[in-house]
């Protein structure tokens, strides 16, 4: 027997509402007894947050030169513009993968869908009020999140009938069939097909990724192809999932070790509280650059 003592995660304690938060917290333990087959899994908490850092960095780089003036930040914006898509689809496939393990994907869903419409709200109507302009979100990244979440919760009985590695081929094809969409057509393997010029008049479809040549959005992640990224991460999930018990929890073998044991205090951190950095990050840094800028008189005079 191992006398390893486990490591409770206290942010996590004082952060449930519930009892069976509490049981929940204390249960996913590093360190904890291998029998007892609840472990969190620390390195998917610590990709999320290399994800979040990644974007947060990206969009201060952004706010910083176009709101500011700051010179070398857009072109520090620009040289990572390219791999910016990249670190947004790992953010999206860790949320589909931890989709299949939610116990009610519907009321997450449902709580994103408050919060999007809340992002949309401010940063179309309220922020050109106030004089800020670029920074609008019709559809972006927490849309496409609550989206997806509400689309797998109501649809999931039809994509468990889809088996694991069949989804995972399927998801791919369709993520790079409607992957240039947005320049007016389908194509894959060498199949190519013309749009309808109709979709690309108007920015109403925008949000699936028709738009016009002259759409802009500061945050802008269209249901296709990105839906597919989300499903993948169900699909490896459903890999992962521990189907003999028929539970949400992951069984201890169909993982690698490590992905229990925590590398990153701070990344681990980062990602357990993902969404309330993603969303307090653009106003606490844009507050701060604000603050030194009327102090310093930094970037735009």
């Amino acid at each position: 027997m191992s006398n390893q003592v486990p490591y409770v995660d206290l942010t996590e304690v004082l952060n449930a509402q519930t009892q069976q938060d509490v049981d929940r917290a204390i249960q996913n333990t590093r360190g904890a007894p291998e029998s007892q087959g609840m472990r969190r899994i620390q390195f998917i908490d610590e990709i999320r947050g290399i994800c979040v850092l990644a974007m947060v960095a990206f969009h201060s780089f952004f706010v910083l030169g176009s709101q500011f003036g700051v010179e070398w930040s857009t072109r520090a914006y620009e040289f990572f513009r390219p791999a910016q898509p990249a670190f947004a689809a790992i953010f999206i496939l860790i949320a589909g993968f931890c989709a299949r393990l939610s116990r009610d994907i519907l009321k997450r869903g449902f709580l994103l869908t408050g919060i999007a419409a809340g992002i949309s709200l401010i940063t179309i109507l309220l922020l050109p009020y106030l004089g800020f302009e670029g920074l609008r979100v019709w559809f972006g990244i927490i849309h496409l999140l609550a989206f997806s979440s509400l689309a797998f919760g109501f649809g999931r009985r039809i994509f468990d009938r889809v088996p694991a590695l069949l989804g995972l081929i399927l998801c791919l094809a369709l993520f790079f069939l409607f992957a240039p969409a947005g320049q007016g057509y389908l194509g894959l393997l060498g199949f190519h097909l013309d749009l309808p010029e109709a979709l690309y008049r108007t920015n109403t479809l925008a949000f699936l990724g028709f738009g016009t040549p002259a759409f802009e959005a500061f945050d802008h992640f269209p249901i296709l192809p990105y839906f597919f990224v989300f499903l993948f991460g169900t699909y490896m999930g459903k890999l992962a999932r521990n189907e003999k018990r028929g539970r949400t929890e992951l069984d201890k073998e169909n993982l690698p070790e490590f992905c229990y044991r925590p590398h990153s205090i701070f990344f681990g951190f980062l990602g357990r509280h993902a969404l309330l950095t993603y969303l307090l990050h653009v106003p606490v840094f844009y507050g701060v650059v604000y603050f030194l800028q009327t102090l310093f008189s930094i970037g735009k005079p």
